[in-house]
């Protein structure tokens, strides 16, 4: 009989201690000025060149940005991103 039990993968789990214990509760606060103006630029539907073209940055540093975004919020995907910022209420 399969006990009803809740899982964390293990790569996820110190993560998910730290910030029960730092009492954060908005995974986004982890991001700087920078990395939170491209999420949202990200989450309005820009690529990485027109983002590049509006804050004078090169389209891999967005790029680049984009990737520690994600690592630094947990997720994987762009899909994944969007559901968290649809949770954290960063998009309707």
């Amino acid at each position: 009989m399969a006990r009803r039990e809740k899982v964390l993968s293990p790569d996820i789990a110190p993560e998910m201690a730290l910030t029960l214990l730092e009492g954060s509760s908005n995974p986004a606060d982890e991001l700087n000025p920078r990395e939170f103006e491209i999420l949202r630029l990200l989450l309005d539907g820009l690529g990485a060149e027109e983002i590049g073209k509006l804050l004078n940055l090169s389209p891999k540093t967005v790029q680049n940005a984009h990737y520690q975004i994600k690592a630094k919020l947990g997720v994987r995907s762009d899909i994944e991103l969007a559901r968290l910022a649809m949770k954290l209420k960063l998009i309707g």
